[in-house]
């Protein structure tokens, strides 16, 4: 970690001016609407009364849960991809020219870690709130907060928050700050990763690069600057790839992998059920924005922190039809 704010203190310096070409981390005003839907979002799974439906039978999400449990840490990954805007051309937005395929990521990072570390002041917040920083660098939090899981038991939410953009700008993350997005992409994709086989539960949120993701990568572009599906990623597949691979040789088998990105169940069901006929999923079922995805992750994870499973994990995390239509779990429980 000593390495990590050194890396950051660096860049720091060598890049005041190139940053300074952008209104950093403000595209759509995400580091204020992203903590807007979160709180209103979990005041709205809190007055659902979803959380006091939960059953306190010790055994009934034992295997969700077990590996937690037993080892008094429930270890949540959470990684940002390169959560790229790319319409193939400028986006103009609020009278600011953000240029082509801007990124959003560090916005919502923004908007997470401010939520879940704010106090818990009233009874609307649930449990995504109180956590505290165990560590941080550049791109990177560690937060943690003791949770009980249903059926009693006492453990430590430990959850590592990533991003993986170095600035919004799609032309100084490919040139000016192209070290910087070489270190936060490899450095979000550790997480991603790294916590496959290992970790409790792997939560993606970013792109499904029309089957070739998850991307912690600037977007590759054809030449008509929109995203290049069929020359590159529907052929190299290389997120998805990697996943595989991972979840084929993990020990961990039962953890949960959620993929917050748009239309995974048909990009990503059948591979992920050859490699793992077992393995504990949530996916979309359709195409999703990025405010439905950030809700969807952060009802899903107040179900994980109060040790949910199956349908009531379901009814805590999926508030409103949209959410409630657009993704499905399977086999958490």
């Amino acid at each position: 970690m000593k390495k990590m704010i050194l890396h950051s203190m660096i860049f720091t310096l060598s890049l005041m001016s190139a940053l300074s070409a952008v209104a950093s981390d403000n595209i759509y005003d995400y580091n204020y609407w992203g903590h807007e839907i979160i709180r209103k979002y979990t005041a709205q799974i809190a007055a659902s009364g979803t959380l006091e439906t939960i059953s306190s039978d010790p055994n009934k999400c034992l295997p969700v849960y077990k590996n937690a449990i037993a080892n008094g840490v429930l270890d949540i990954r959470y990684a940002l991809g390169y959560f790229d805007d790319s319409q193939g051309t400028d986006v103009m937005w609020d009278g600011v020219n953000y240029g082509i395929s801007p990124s959003l990521d560090i916005g919502m990072y923004n908007s997470i870690r401010r939520a879940l570390t704010e106090p818990c002041s009233n009874s609307e917040q649930a449990d995504l709130c109180g956590f505290k920083v165990a560590s941080e660098g550049l791109g990177i939090s560690v937060l943690e907060k003791p949770v009980v899981l249903a059926g009693g038991a006492s453990v430590l939410a430990r959850m590592t928050l990533t991003y993986a953009s170095a600035s919004e700008s799609f032309v100084l993350n490919q040139g000016e700050l192209s070290e910087r997005q070489k270190f936060l992409a490899e450095q979000s994709e550790k997480n991603y990763f790294g916590g496959i086989g290992h970790a409790d539960i792997v939560i993606y949120n970013g792109h499904s690069r029309d089957g070739g993701g998850p991307d912690f990568n600037p977007p590759i572009l054809d030449k008509s600057l929109h995203v290049n599906y069929r020359g590159y990623y529907q052929v190299k597949r290389p997120g998805i790839r990697r996943v595989l691979d991972l979840i084929r040789n993990g020990p961990n088998k039962d953890s949960v992998m959620t993929f917050f990105s748009c239309y995974s169940r048909k990009h990503f069901y059948t591979d992920l059920l050859k490699a793992n006929p077992k393995q504990r999923l949530v996916l979309s079922a359709d195409t999703i924005d990025y405010y439905d995805s950030l809700k969807a992750s952060m009802g899903y994870l107040q179900g994980f922190l109060r040790g949910a499973c199956g349908q009531e994990l379901a009814d805590v995390a999926k508030q409103g039809e949209k959410i409630k239509d657009g993704f499905i779990g399977y086999q958490i429980k």
